[in-house]
């Protein structure tokens, strides 16, 4: 089953991508997040993400891994919160095949000029749209995703994502 990209939305690139290259062609295994973005060439006037960069995405472009899907925004205090206890799951998931991905319907400049205030590093990323009129009630909203694509959990507002009881419940919600 294929992401379905119409119903939900997240941040995804930021400082990452601040590397991201411009070559062409498929990315090599083990590509990172922003090399698989750039890879995918696609129009971000006609998908559901952008890079900090402009460059366009569907969460398709992650297929074969689980992808967890945070939205957030800026002025969101619980969002703020959760961000490095997001970015130390990611690290302990990661090797895992896991892509975590922080969403914010907020101007690419507004969110790159609050991860360089705040130095938080991650894949932050653009929702092209508003939350709203992708089916986000209210943030922080995190989502994940199994390696077909297919919805498989939703949570709404923060937790404390780095701990054991919360990796292990993103873990077996995966291997739904």
């Amino acid at each position: 089953m294929p992401f379905k990209p119409a119903l939900h939305s997240l941040l995804l690139s930021s400082l990452l991508v601040l590397n991201a290259c411009s070559g062409g062609g498929a990315p090599a295994a083990g590509a990172s997040v922003s090399d698989m973005i750039v890879a995918a060439k696609a129009d971000p006037a006609t998908t559901m993400f952008q890079d900090l960069h402009g460059h366009g995405f569907d969460l398709s472009v992650f297929a074969g891994k689980k992808v967890f899907l945070n939205y957030w925004a800026t002025w969101c205090a619980p969002c703020i919160r959760e961000i490095p206890a997001i970015a130390s799951a990611a690290a302990a998931l990661g090797p895992e095949k896991y892509v975590f991905l922080l969403a914010s319907d907020e101007a690419p400049d507004t969110i790159s000029a609050f991860l360089a205030e705040r130095g938080f590093a991650g894949n932050f990323i653009k929702l092209n749209g508003y939350f709203g009129s992708h089916g986000i009630d209210a943030v922080p909203s995190s989502l994940l995703y199994d390696e077909q694509g297919a919805l498989v959990k939703t949570w709404g507002g923060a937790f404390e994502w780095n701990t054991p009881q919360m990796l292990a419940e993103i873990r077996s919600s995966a291997a739904r």
